[in-house]
């Protein structure tokens, strides 16, 4: 289903496991490096969709420490960096910090626990428009499926408003996950597909996560550990290639899913 909408290598070099990938509403490309930066801290730099991957827009070390794979980062739609730290937590829980883009990621606009326990490998975390952190349960949930727990950016991470299970059975590390701007919740299953390519399935907020609206194979072949996905405001897939990449750089690939 769909075609490639852009494929190209970008400024910045082969990245790894200390990198994350987040993809702005413009199409921009935030690059969150974790550990062994130059500054000694987690450092960000975002490579802008009007130059084609080619241009560097910041590039800037932050108040947070080098982290590791206890922390997930997550973009709002102002740009601010949600860093979630899983577990090793100092609350016993699950924490968040926001680093604000009008500091120009030089403070913090929030640190705080969470009523949610410590969480692990199991977890993919993801943000709504309106700032919502949305907790994804992939394995030894109490349902057998695929969970989702809601905590609502109105109580500053201290209130559930949803937790359920969905009409996906549990998924492992061959998942990943992201929320559509309409709450549609997309799952994109890149290898041990029947199709032999990338695989999207939607399950639709309006049905409360019990419904799919669209299980479709893609143009992208089975993908591993060095793509990471997420999806764009129009509802196409956004993939980075981070490794073993024709062009010696990460890659950008987007794909039309409609």
């Amino acid at each position: 289903m769909g075609e490639f909408i852009l494929q190209t290598g970008t400024a910045l070099h082969e990245t790894d496991a200390n990198f994350e990938f987040l993809p702005t509403r413009n199409l921009d490309l935030f690059a969150v490096k974790k550990n062994g930066t130059s500054t000694g801290s987690t450092e960000i730099a975002v490579l802008t969709a009007d130059s084609n991957y080619q241009t560097f827009s910041l590039q800037t070390g932050t108040p947070l420490h080098e982290t590791d794979a206890n922390f997930q980062f997550l973009l709002a739609p102002n740009h601010d960096l949600f860093a979630i730290k899983k577990n090793g937590t100092a609350t016993g829980s699950t924490e968040v910090a926001i680093l604000t883009t009008d500091s120009g990621y030089q403070a913090f606009g929030l640190q705080t626990g969470t009523p949610l326990h410590e969480t692990d490998g199991a977890f993919q975390f993801t943000l709504a428009e309106n700032r919502d952190l949305i907790g994804i349960k992939k394995a030894n949930t109490g349902t057998g499926s695929t969970e989702i727990c809601i905590l609502s950016a109105d109580s500053n991470y201290q209130a559930f408003t949803l937790q359920t299970g969905t009409a996906l059975h549990e998924t492992g590390d061959n998942y990943e996950f992201s929320f559509a701007p309409n709450r549609d919740l997309f799952a994109i299953k890149k290898n041990a597909t029947g199709t032999g390519s990338t695989e999207v399935a939607v399950l639709s907020a309006a049905s409360n996560y019990q419904a799919f609206t669209l299980q479709t194979g893609t143009a992208l072949h089975e993908t591993d550990h060095t793509f990471t996905f997420g999806i764009t405001v129009d509802r196409n897939l956004f993939s980075v290639k981070k490794s073993n990449t024709g062009t010696g750089s990460t890659e950008v690939h987007i794909i039309r899913l409609a």
